[in-house]
Formats: structure tokens, sequence, C-alpha cells
């Protein structure tokens, strides 16, 4: 009976290293889709300003200028399609993380009282992937099951991309947590030692800098009045550019509006005024905005639905003492393509230039940079 049990328990550690062995090689040819989560091995301790929201958030806010140059501690917690519960569940988990009197921008978009996702493949994407960003406790849709077929153990629900195990592996490194710890830390230290050298010969040029960036301000203002006064969006940017916007408003007003029965749900107001409340309880200052988009998708957005999101917002400010900023229709960056990646989302070039305007236009802002 002894050599039987000691055969068995034998036999399970034999297919369980086989099992761990196979996921390892499957994950090193198969893409999981959890590459844009990688940021989230470095949130940085004592965080000053932050951001969540969906992919409006993760594409609106460019902390780097505020970070590297100033020395803020600032992390963006948005991703693709994130809604208030997962906003919610970040930060209640990572609450501790951040300063006394922190700022966190809550962006509101017109979808963020309904789901954003309404196929059921991507939901379940969406929802699999905070297995890899939340223990259990915070995790609102944990299931042991789930976690161990689809994030512990991928190979177990592969289906036909078990065959990708006989093909060359990718060049991106696996996600699997130590295996990614051990690379991107290494990519940290060497970016530290960088930037510390660039911190040294900032130090003797501070004041030269801030000439050149009032000056880089006040001529971006001069671009933006010049191009404001050029001509129509075709003479600018040309008629196929200016189609290929036409054409992603309308596709991404279809993602955003067709297909649903309602369109502002009273569980996600209310996932919204519980982030306010953890923010409050926790000395995090929330600040709410809506981000840029462009004409092309805010013209198929009605003036009723308009009405009634304006109203639900401004009713959750006042109750709550929140701040609320519109961007959305902002004449700034409506028709200034050059901002976008798409009809709705602001491209790099965009974020850096919103998020210099927030320094200088939000007043809860403005103060804290002030202050701190």
């Amino acid at each position: 009976m002894k050599s039987f049990i000691v055969k068995c328990v034998l036999a399970v550690c034999i297919a369980f290293c086989c099992l761990f062995y196979l996921d390892m090689m499957y994950e090193q040819k198969v893409s999981t889709g959890m590459s844009e989560i990688n940021a989230f091995n470095f949130i940085p301790e004592h965080i000053q300003l932050a951001n969540v929201g969906s992919s409006h958030g993760q594409c609106a806010f460019d902390w780097n200028a505020l970070a590297r140059e100033r020395g803020y501690e600032t992390f963006n917690f948005a991703l693709t399609s994130q809604s208030f519960l997962y906003d919610y569940s970040l930060i209640n988990m990572h609450r501790d993380d951040f300063a006394d009197g922190s700022l966190l921008f809550i962006p509101v978009s017109y979808f963020s009282f309904n789901e954003e996702a309404t196929d059921p493949a991507d939901q379940e994407a969406i929802s699999v992937r905070y297995y890899r960003l939340l223990s259990p406790k915070y995790n609102p849709d944990y299931s042991l099951y789930k976690d161990l077929v689809t994030v512990r153990f991928p190979i177990l629900s592969a289906g036909d991309e078990i065959f990708e195990l006989f093909k060359p592996p990718i060049i991106f490194p696996s996600l699997s947590e130590n295996r990614k710890n051990v690379v991107y830390a290494a990519e940290a230290a060497e970016t530290d030692v960088e930037e510390t050298a660039e911190a040294a010969a900032e130090e003797t040029t501070d004041d030269a800098e801030e000439v050149m960036d009032t000056a880089e301000a006040a001529a971006e203002e001069v671009t933006n009045a010049a191009e404001a006064e050029a001509g129509t969006p075709e003479e600018i940017y040309g008629p196929e550019t200016v189609q290929d916007f036409q054409a992603k408003g309308l596709a991404r007003y279809q993602r955003h509006f067709e297909n649903k029965d309602e369109y502002f749900e009273a569980d996600k107001k209310q996932d919204l005024i519980d982030l306010i409340t953890l923010c409050k309880e926790n000395n995090i200052v929330p600040i709410l905005i809506t981000t840029p988009f462009t004409s092309y998708y805010n013209q198929y957005v009605s003036a009723d639905f308009l009405y009634e999101f304006y109203s639900v917002i401004n009713e959750i400010a006042v109750e709550y003492g929140v701040s609320y900023y519109d961007y959305s229709h902002d004449e700034r960056f409506q028709t200034n393509l050059k901002y976008f990646g798409d009809a709705d989302h602001l491209n790099p070039e965009g974020a850096v230039y919103f998020t210099s305007l927030l320094t200088e236009e939000i007043p809860e802002l403005k103060a804290y940079l002030k202050i701190h």
C-alpha cells in the first residue's frame, strides 16, 4: 500500500512538472494578449498623480514630463474597455500606494454607464486579464477554475492553439510572473542608470529648460492658431485622412451605442459613486473628466443622450462634492487630427499636449503642483 501511494504521488508530481513545462513552452509561442499590463509590475509607492479609465484614459494621459522632469510619482491605471468596477478594484487594492492628498483623474466616457464590450468573447478576455492584476480578494469576478485554466495554466484552455507548441517561440518574453519580472526588472535597472545620468545633467539646465518650455508652449499655441486659420481639415490633412476619420467615427459610435438596451445602468452609476467614496476615505482627490474626441465621433451623438449624460455626471458631482471637466467638444482638439490616433483616442502627441493643458487649466492640479 505504501508503495502504491508513493507511485501515485510520483505520478502526480511528474504530471505537474510536464504540465508546467508545456505551459512554459506554450506561453513562449503564443501571444496571450497580456502585454498591455506589464507596466502594472512597477506601480510606484506614494503615487501623487494618477488616472484610471478605459482606453480613453489610457491614451489621454502622459505623465512622463511630470515624473521624469519634476520627480512626481505617477501612474496610468487605465486599460482598454475598463469599467468603473475595475477602476474601483485596482484603486482599492493599491490604495496604500497613494500619498496623502494625491489626485486621481477618473475619465467618464459616453459608454461609461453601460458595457463598452458587448461581445461575449471580448468580455471574457477583459475579465481574464484582471486575474494577473488583482489578488482574489479584490477581483470581483474571481473564479478558481478560471484562474487555473486561463492564467496559471493557460495551456489547459488552449483549444486549437495547442498546435502552436510545434512552432518556433515568439520573440516576446513570457508573461508568467517570475520570468517577466526578471526581464522587466533588468530593463528598469538599465532605465534607472540612464535616468540618473540624465537627472544629473538636467540639474544644471533647469532654468534654461523652463525658458525653452515657455517658448515651446507659446510656439505650440501659435502653430495651433495658424492651423485653425489655414483652412478646412480636408485642406490641412487631405481628403483621404478626413474620410478615414469619418469612417472610424462611425465605427466607434456603432461600437459604443448600438445593440444596447440601456445607456445609463444603475449599477454603473453606483460603481462610480463607490470609487469616489473610496478615494475620499483614503485622502485621494477624485476628479471627473471627459477626454477630447473628434467631431467625426461627436457628430453621431444625439443631443438627448448628451443631456442625460451630463445630467447624470453633474448630479453625482454635486452630491459627492467632486469636480467635473469636459474636453469632449474642445475646439483645440475636435478637428485637430494631428492629436488623434482615431476618432476618439488621442495619440502620443495629443496625450502630451492634453496633459500639459491640464497642468495649466485644472485648479486642483495647478494647486497641487504649486505646493508639492
